[in-house]
């Protein structure tokens, strides 16, 4: 067995040059933590995507807050009256297109139409004052 005395006293381990300088800076670099991000740039970086898709969304199925017959009841009727002589509508095409409808179609624009006139508001008196020739 060998005896502490009988070995060697040179370093076995070796150190690169200038290593124990640069040490400080590398713990440093490792340790440092980087400047705080404010928490709202990541957060707006998904949100407002989600945000324009979302109002572009309502914005295209809301109408723009009117319907249909909220727009047509602002033409004048004069304007629709000479819109409707100008255009190409012809009787053919409208019975064509009434002819492609099934019966609950037609039931419901006739109950549309019925809800869409005002009644009159004649009694029977009245009738009877009208003239023959009428």
């Amino acid at each position: 067995m060998k005896k502490l005395e009988d070995l060697s006293r040179d370093n076995i381990f070796k150190v690169p040059d200038g290593y124990f300088e640069q040490l400080p800076g590398i713990i440093q670099a490792r340790v440092a933590k980087p400047a705080p991000q404010p928490w709202f740039i990541p957060v707006l970086k998904f949100a407002i995507p989600v945000l324009f898709v979302a109002a572009m969304t309502v914005w295209f199925t809301s109408g723009n807050g009117t319907t249909i017959e909220d727009q047509l009841s602002k033409i004048q009727t004069e304007q629709l009256i000479a819109y409707l002589e100008e255009s190409e509508l012809s009787v053919d095409l409208v019975s064509e297109e009434v002819s492609l409808m099934n019966e609950d179609d037609l039931l419901d624009l006739e109950e549309r139409v019925l809800s869409s006139i005002t009644p009159l508001d004649i009694t029977l008196e009245d009738l009877n004052d009208l003239p023959d020739n009428f």
